[in-house]
């Protein structure tokens, strides 16, 4: 429930955080079935908050386990549709719980719906494509070995800046890997070394491509949005910086303190108006 009261009211919002934001390629996501979408990881939480709200399917997340450890936030975060894959750095004791994330994802597919991996497998703020892990390959694999045709949708998001409103961003969304498209008859390893070499390729080209143009027309509620929500605008952004301290989760924080905002500050104006007129 939670995730559908959200989502387009912060499609709404991002109109106002973002200057403009291009997406390229939906054609190549299909309207029903399995779908694996690997995309880039380079801005946190922002990169899925951008890719659920755009796109017309259902998506269910994997995110950094750390932020799960936490009851309340642990049902917050299931209620968004979004499922823990966790690190060694964030404990030992809890790699056993990536099993059940695998297994659910894999379920996921059988009823077909969409799953999002970062391929990556770490956020740091960067626009060059860093080493793939090999947890995207391995899900694929299982998916394919358990008879499962899941697709695998590259996507590739850019951004002009990190820590700044009215950011132009850019979704390139390619081809899709089918599983004929890959040996099949190998060892787990080469499967894995051919998946990612194939991934990297179309990862690296959707990631060369250049930012859309800007402007008043292209997105007017932001230039307006801009004077109009001043206030907001600059106390997310001080707040976000003592908050995060230039740290990945800037640009999530800060849009979070926006979104909490925005809906009481419209509320005040409204108020204010109401009186004086």
């Amino acid at each position: 429930m939670l995730y559908y009261v959200l989502r387009p009211f912060v499609w709404f919002l991002l109109k106002f955080f973002t200057r403009r934001i291009y997406i390229s390629g939906l054609e190549n996501i299909p309207k029903t079935g399995a779908v694996l979408l690997a995309s880039n990881h380079s801005n946190s939480f922002l990169d899925a908050v951008l890719l659920c709200t755009h796109l017309d399917r259902r998506i269910w997340s994997l995110a950094r386990g750390d932020v799960f450890k936490k009851p309340l936030a642990k049902k917050a975060l299931s209620n968004l549709f979004m499922m823990p894959m966790y690190r060694l750095s964030e404990g030992k004791e809890y790699l056993g719980e990536n099993d059940e994330t695998f297994r659910k994802c894999i379920e996921l597919f059988r009823e077909g719906e969409i799953v999002l991996i970062f391929s990556e497998g770490l956020c740091i703020h960067q626009k060059e494509l860093l080493p793939l892990k090999k947890g995207t390959g391995r899900l694929a694999q299982k998916a394919w070995n358990d008879g499962i045709e899941v697709i695998i949708v590259p996507v590739g998001i850019s951004y002009n800046n990190f820590d700044k409103f009215g950011k132009v961003v850019n979704i390139q969304i390619g081809e899709p890997t089918y599983r004929n498209d890959l040996p099949q008859d190998t060892s787990e390893g080469l499967f894995l070394k051919e998946f990612n070499r194939s991934l990297t390729d179309k990862l690296k080209d959707l990631l060369s491509r250049g930012l859309p143009a800007t402007g008043f027309f292209k997105n007017p509620f932001y230039y307006i949005g801009a004077l109009v929500n001043f206030p907001v605008n600059w106390l997310s952004l001080t707040l976000s910086r003592k908050i995060t301290r230039g740290s990945v989760f800037f640009d999530s924080i800060a849009l979070g303190i926006f979104i909490i905002l925005m809906p009481v500050y419209w509320l005040l104006l409204a108020l204010l108006v109401y009186f004086l007129v």
